[in-house]
């Protein structure tokens, strides 16, 4: 308890870029479909670890793989990240920032259950504590009034008063929904990369996720063809390199070194940085609430630890 070695420090590392990949996202989560936000950011993030291929260990490695680490490889990237990420965004955009992030950022307590139910699993009285108060602590962070900006104003459900409880009702879901996938899925993971480096998976994994949502888009219709300008796409692609391709990396190490509920829970902590970082480049400032969420975090992350 409160030591920080390798896999936590990358842990907390994933929790910085995510919530620096948050930033570069915000402009963008309403004015594209979710899915093909995620699709560009996994193909570019995809293209990243195959151009790192070659100062991997051989491809003969994949040899090493079975068949069950194949299925559970490919099953948790979908999950996790094709249906995950893509009902947080959903819940974005239909009940805004404060509380898709608050709901959502539940995630620690599915991969706790999850790993009781099918790993049986147990853990110590303070690691659940520190679980729950970042979570607590995220929640906090998540629902504060935020000084200076509008609460919220992109989401449907404040701007046409008639839509307001089917909005609140799907980004309830589609937030929860993210939260189980998000726990289920790296459990998932976990087992999977067993065989290989977090290059090597994510060659696989996030180029896969890519071409199941741009299929999914296809069969709904949905022509991304010139409707993309130059500067979001290079700017969803940079979000893909950071979030995608740096924080997946750092993820997937956490998980080979720390585990699957340490890491979901260091990692969730990401609004703490979120929030150091909107105070530095666009000025908000700190209430009462916001220093409780902080403390709450820091607390449970060295119970953690």
């Amino acid at each position: 308890m409160g030591y920080i070695g390798y896999g936590e420090a990358i842990g907390l590392a994933c929790a910085f870029i995510w919530a620096l990949n948050g930033l570069i996202m915000r402009h963008y989560v309403a004015a594209f479909p979710p899915a093909l936000l995620n699709a560009l950011r996994c193909g570019a993030a995809g293209l990243l670890a195959w151009l790192l291929m070659p100062f991997q260990p051989p491809l003969a490695t994949f040899l090493q793989v079975t068949s069950f680490e194949w299925v559970l490889l490919v099953t948790s990237v979908l999950l996790a990240v094709g249906v995950g990420d893509t009902l947080y965004m959903v819940a974005l955009r239909e009940i805004g920032v404060a509380r898709a992030l608050a709901i959502s950022g539940t995630f620690p307590l599915p991969t706790l259950f999850f790993e009781w139910l099918l790993l049986d699993k147990g853990f110590a009285q303070t690691f659940v504590i520190g679980c729950v108060l970042v979570v607590a602590g995220v929640a906090l962070l998540s629902s504060r009034e935020q000084t200076g900006r509008p609460r919220d104003v992109s989401s449907p459900a404040q701007a046409v008063p008639s839509r307001r409880r089917l909005s609140a009702t799907l980004g309830l879901a589609t937030a929860l929904g993210a939260s189980v996938s998000w726990g289920l899925g790296t459990l998932m993971t976990t087992r999977a990369i067993a065989q290989l480096t977090a290059v090597q998976a994510n060659s696989v994994r996030l180029p896969l996720v890519a071409a199941f949502l741009l299929l999914a888009l296809r069969a709904t219709g949905y022509s991304p063809r010139g409707r993309v300008g130059s500067r979001p796409l290079l700017i969803l692609a940079l979000s893909g390199i950071i979030g995608m391709g740096v924080g997946s990396f750092l993820f997937l190490e956490a998980l080979r070194e720390i585990g699957a509920a340490k890491t979901t829970t260091l990692s969730s902590a990401s609004p703490v940085f979120g929030l150091f970082l909107a105070m530095a480049v666009f000025g908000e400032k700190a209430d009462l609430r916001t220093v409780a969420g902080i403390l709450l975090c820091i607390v449970g992350i060295w119970l953690v630890l």
